[in-house]
C-alpha cells in the first residue's frame, strides 16, 4: 500500500518513530504490551500520542492491530517492513566483525567485494571483536563468512584431534 501510493519514505519515517518510542519509553511498551489495559485506554493512548504525527496509513495500521489485541507484534511487523524495504531498494545488510577498526580503504573494498557477491549494494555495521585474534568474520543473512584467526586455530586443532 505504502509503495502504490509512493509513501516509502512517510511510512518509514512513521515507523522509525514508532520503533524509537517503543523502544526508548518503557512505560509506553509496558501498557501498549499489558493484557490488564482495557483496548479502548489503548486507542486512545495510541492516538492522543501519534494521531498528529503519523500518516494516515501508518496511523490507522496501528490502530487497527490495538483493536484486534495484535499489538505484542509491532516490533516484528517494523522489522519486517525494513527488511522488505530493503529488498525493494536492493539493500543488504551485513554485520563486519574484526579486532580494530578497519580502515576507510578496507571498508571500501570489502564492500566492493560483498556487493560484487551479492548483487546488491551491501551496507554493513562494523563491529570490534578482540576475540577474533585477527582477520575478519562477516554475517550477511544467515550466511557467516569467518576468516578470523580464532576459526582458523580452531579448525586446525580440530583437524589435529580427528587425526590422533
Amino acid at each position: 500500500l505504502a509503495r502504490e501510493n509512493q509513501n516509502l519514505e512517510q511510512i518509514e519515517s512513521d515507523l522509525n518513530l514508532l520503533d524509537k518510542e517503543y523502544q526508548m519509553v518503557k512505560e509506553f511498551q509496558t501498557l501498549i504490551n499489558s493484557p490488564v489495559v482495557p483496548n479502548p485506554v489503548k486507542q486512545d493512548l495510541f492516538s492522543k500520542l501519534f494521531k498528529e504525527k503519523l500518516h494516515s496509513i501508518t496511523f490507522n495500521f496501528f490502530s487497527l492491530l490495538i483493536i484486534k489485541n495484535r499489538e505484542a507484534i509491532m516490533s516484528a511487523i517494523i522489522s519486517y517492513y525494513r527488511e522488505l524495504l530493503d529488498q525493494y531498494r536492493g539493500i543488504a545488510r551485513c554485520d563486519v566483525y574484526s579486532v580494530t577498526r578497519l580502515s576507510d580503504a578496507q571498508l571500501e573494498n570489502l564492500k566492493s567485494q560483498l556487493d560484487t557477491m551479492t548483487g546488491k549494494n551491501v551496507v554493513f555495521t562494523q563491529k570490534i571483536d578482540e576475540d577474533l585474534l585477527g582477520g575478519l568474520m562477516v554475517k550477511l543473512n544467515d550466511t557467516v563468512y569467518d576468516t578470523s584467526l580464532r576459526y582458523q586455530l580452531e579448525r586446525l586443532k580440530q583437524n589435529l584431534i580427528t587425526e590422533e
